[in-house]
Formats: structure tokens, C-alpha cells, sequence
């Protein structure tokens, strides 16, 4: 577990970036639906960082968005979003398209750093191009943190480097629930079991209760002998999936699920080769809640149902809410998805949340970043 030391935090050192070039990372990587930015909370998050470097001379901010190919570059440019990252953070950015723009505004946007392969390939000669933009470094973004890019390893060891005040916020939400794990729940969604595996694990040896939706629970039921019909199934984890044996997992008992265009309820057992499970049944939910409210500390990061299609978002949507309404407990969201469904539904005020997917579930099962790394 990382405690960020008060020499590192930017909050208490104000004299450090003032009248200098700052560089900053931060999380731009959004969902774009017809024009629309889908989750803004990333952006938003920055908000109380970019007001404390007001005394800097100049600020870069550095970000990927997407994973681009080659030739999907006019797709992934932050040049066609910029005008909605300056509505949401209601401040003028200059774009700078590569090393030889000339920043023009008080705060600029440098151009998908994806876009160059040194980043991906933490190559130290583009690390060095990226310094040359800043004489000190601000890391805020949490979210990429498990990621050994050039902006997130490299960076920190040539800059004078601070951490950023949500980055600071999310770390110390994450060491909570890493400070009293015996009393954790931990519940998992989505489409992949492999990536949360490290997690599922630790929290197997130290934990109260793991409850498994959405694809992680069809795997991990199919691993046990249940039919689960052509529903999504990550198959190249089923072997490691089959030596976990533990009463501390729970899974769905019955489920929604799609068969010729129609949807049927049907409980484990019933399942036909033809249905696809895309949602946790009420049944199940009513067990989850019971065991959740033995809890202390719950984290959730994943959705339990395809939540993309509305027909199959009941089951999320009836875990968040209950959820809401437990008293006394510590609860923490992470997951782009989930977040995701969370703005959408106008819940994301009500939780306590963290702006990495897979770095959140890194960090609770490695309980170190890469920023850190000497």
C-alpha cells in the first residue's frame, strides 16, 4: 500500500509550479456517442487541479483517447473533442498537434499521445520529447497508473514530479478499503474474469464475500458443470477459473436471458443451449443483498447485465440502488462501464468512485503503481 508523502502531494506545494511550464497527465480517454461526450466524469475530475496551477507560467496536459490503428487518426483526435473538454471544464485550451506547435493559450492540450509509439513502448527518447514541454511534471490520472506507458513510468523519474488532488483523493479511497479487508465484499462484473483473477484471489484469502456477475459469473458457472447455453464466455481462462473452489464466491442462481428474440427467466438448471444470460435474476439479487449487508466495506466494478441494452440493465440497476440505501458502510465504484451507467442513470453523486477500471483493480491487488516504481 502507497501513502503519498506530503513532498509529492501538488496541494502543499504551490511554490513549485508558480511561473514555470507545467506538465500535466491527465484522463481524456471518453466514450463519443453522436457528438456527445458519454462519461465526463474523468474530465470533470481535473477541475480542482487545473484551478490550483492558475499561478504557472504555462500547462500542457498530456492524455491518450482510444487505442488507435494506424489510419484511425482523424477518429482519436482530441482536436475534433476539444471544444467539449472546454465546455465541461469552462476554460480556453490551445491544441498543440505535435512537438514543434507553439502553445498559444495559458493551458493547451497536446495531441493524443497514443498517436506516437514511444508512449505504448515506453520509450525513453519520447519520455524525453515529453519533458521538454514542462519544467514540472503534475500526474492526475489514476486510471492509466497500472499502465507501463512512457507518461506514467518513465516521466516521473525525469521531472520534478507532484500528485495531482484527485489522484491523491482515489489513492486514499483505494488504502481504505486495503486497510480492512476482513470486512470487505467485493463484487465483480463485466465481460472478462482473467484481468480481475490477481484480484479475485487476494481478496479469496483476506475477504468476507465475492459476489461474480455478468461474463466473470457464466465463466466461472460453466467451469462447475452448468449449462449456460452460447452465453459470453472467456475460454482461455476456464482452466485457471477451475481450481477456485470457495463458499466465499457467490454467483447467480437465475437469470434473464435471450432466446430467438425473446427473453425468458429461467433459474440454473433450466438453462438452454440456445439462451444467452445477459442479466442477473431477482432471486439472486435478494441473496446478494443479505450477505452485502453483513458487510462493512463494499467495492464494485463491473456491471452484472448487458446495461448497453435497457432491457437488460434492471439487475445493475437494482444492485446500485440498493446500495444507496445501506447505511454505515463504505462503499467504492470503479469500472468505465459501470461509471458509465452510473452518469446515465444521474446516480454518480451518490457513490464514492474511482476513475480507473483496470488500474483500480491493479492497485487493490498489487497495491502498488507504476509513478512509484524506482
Amino acid at each position: 500500500m502507497i501513502e503519498l508523502k506530503k513532498s509529492k502531494l501538488l496541494k502543499f506545494n504551490k511554490d513549485k509550479i508558480r511561473n514555470k511550464n507545467v506538465l500535466i497527465r491527465v484522463d481524456f480517454n471518453i466514450d463519443l456517442i453522436k457528438g456527445k461526450i458519454l462519461n465526463s466524469y474523468r474530465i470533470l475530475a481535473i477541475k480542482e487541479t487545473l484551478n490550483f496551477l492558475k499561478p504557472a507560467k504555462r500547462v500542457v496536459l498530456i492524455s491518450h483517447f482510444g487505442d488507435p490503428e494506424p489510419g484511425q487518426e482523424s477518429k482519436y483526435s482530441f482536436k475534433k473533442i476539444l471544444p467539449l473538454i472546454e465546455k465541461l471544464l469552462k476554460v480556453k485550451i490551445g491544441f498543440l498537434k505535435d512537438f514543434n506547435s507553439e502553445p498559444k493559450e495559458k493551458f493547451n492540450l497536446f495531441e493524443n499521445i497514443r498517436f506516437f509509439k514511444g508512449e505504448k513502448n515506453c520509450d525513453l527518447n519520447f519520455a524525453k520529447k515529453l519533458a521538454s514541454l514542462g519544467e514540472v511534471f503534475v500526474y492526475e490520472a489514476f486510471s492509466v497508473s497500472h499502465r507501463k506507458h512512457a507518461s506514467v513510468y518513465i516521466l516521473p523519474k525525469i521531472l520534478p514530479t507532484y500528485y495531482g488532488f484527485h489522484f491523491e483523493k482515489e489513492i486514499n479511497l483505494l488504502n481504505k478499503i486495503l486497510k480492512d479487508l476482513k470486512n470487505c465484499a467485493l463484487i465483480l462484473g463485466g465481460a472478462k474474469i482473467s484481468t480481475k483473477l490477481p484480484l479475485i484471489k487476494k481478496f479469496l484469502k483476506k475477504s468476507k464475500l465475492i459476489i461474480l456477475g455478468g461474463g466473470l459469473a457464466n465463466t466461472f458457472l460453466k467451469t462447475k458443470g452448468f449449462e449456460i447455453g452460447s452465453s459470453l464466455v472467456e475460454e482461455n481462462s476456464l482452466k485457471e477459473i477451475e481450481k477456485i473452489h470457495s463458499p466465499k464466491i457467490l454467483t447467480p442462481f437465475d437469470f434473464y436471458v435471450l432466446n430467438k428474440n425473446k427473453i425468458f427467466h429461467r433459474f440454473l438448471g433450466e438453462i438452454k443451449k440456445e439462451d444467452k444470460i445477459y442479466d442477473v435474476g431477482e432471486e439472486s439479487l435478494k441473496i446478494f443483498f443479505e450477505e452485502l449487508k453483513k458487510t462493512k466495506n463494499i467495492v464494485f466494478n463491473g456491471p452484472v447485465g448487458l446495461v448497453e441494452n435497457k432491457k437488460f440493465e434492471k439487475g445493475t440497476l437494482k444492485l446500485l440502488k440498493f446500495l444507496i440505501q445501506l447505511k454505515n458502510k463504505f462503499i467504492l465504484i470503479g469500472g468505465g462501464d459501470t461509471l458509465a451507467f452510473l452518469e446515465k442513470k444521474k446516480l454518480l453523486k451518490k457513490f464514492k468512485v474511482s476513475t480507473g477500471g483496470g488500474a483500480m483493480l491493479y492497485y487493490l491487488a498489487e497495491e502498488k503503481i507504476w509513478t512509484e516504481e524506482k
